[in-house]
């Protein structure tokens, strides 16, 4: 009778799929340290963004970065590019809610027209 030695396969790629995505959800964790002003909801959506940003933008910037590194790049470059861009990711997202607010405050303040002199 054959067992299956390895366990679950489906598991186990699971797995190694979200460990690709942990030095870019330790970036979005860490940012949080920086940011001030935040309530609880604020910070679990700007861990959720951080964490979007290293799932879908950061292969993009790994990608394009091999692109000019010469040879194959090591995985530890690549978690840091994962890393940083959830870092910056998380950073823009207060200036980015201070911009929803006052554009929601007033929609129409974003059009300055001056009649006459």
């Amino acid at each position: 009778m054959a067992d299956n030695i390895g366990g679950e396969p489906q598991l186990a790629a699971l797995i190694a799929k979200a460990a690709t995505f942990a030095p870019g959800f330790a970036g979005a964790v860490l940012s949080l340290a920086f940011i001030d002003k935040l309530t609880v909801r604020g910070r679990v959506l700007t861990v959720i963004v951080g964490l979007c940003c290293a799932v879908w933008i950061a292969p993009a910037a790994a990608d394009l970065a091999d692109l000019f590194w010469p040879g194959a790049m090591p995985p530890s470059v690549r978690n840091a590019i994962q890393f940083l861009t959830a870092l910056v990711g998380m950073g823009a997202i207060p200036p980015f809610l201070d911009f929803v607010k006052r554009f929601a405050g007033d929609p129409l303040g974003l059009l300055k027209v001056r009649f006459g002199g």
